[in-house]
């Protein structure tokens, strides 16, 4: 998969990225050809582990056995919740970040 840097706009295959800071859920990442930090946006980030967890929690619900007029209502949010995680993963904007986070 490849990111488009928002500084340089050179298109940065993930492998090739060697800087990365984590905080909490979300991650920045250096840019290794103009050295621009840069991490997807808080709110991008924030609406991808919402799908995630929805995705999961509903899993869990399906698994352990709920009433069955329920399961269809957990699998179709856990559906949305991976169609919400896939689209910013694919099509979400990164953004330059000012400092890395230390």
């Amino acid at each position: 998969m490849k990111v488009t840097c928002p500084g340089c706009q050179a298109k940065i295959n993930v492998k090739d990225i060697k800087n990365i800071k984590k905080k909490g859920i979300y991650v920045e990442k250096q840019c290794p050809s103009c050295h621009v930090w840069f991490s997807l946006n808080t709110t991008l980030a924030f609406a991808k582990m919402l799908g995630v967890s929805l995705l999961l929690v509903t899993s869990l619900l399906n698994l352990s056995g709920t009433k069955s007029e329920y399961s269809l209502l957990f699998s179709s949010l856990g559906f949305v919740g991976v169609v919400v995680a896939l689209l910013v993963t694919f099509f979400g904007k990164n953004e330059t970040v000012k400092k890395p986070n230390n």
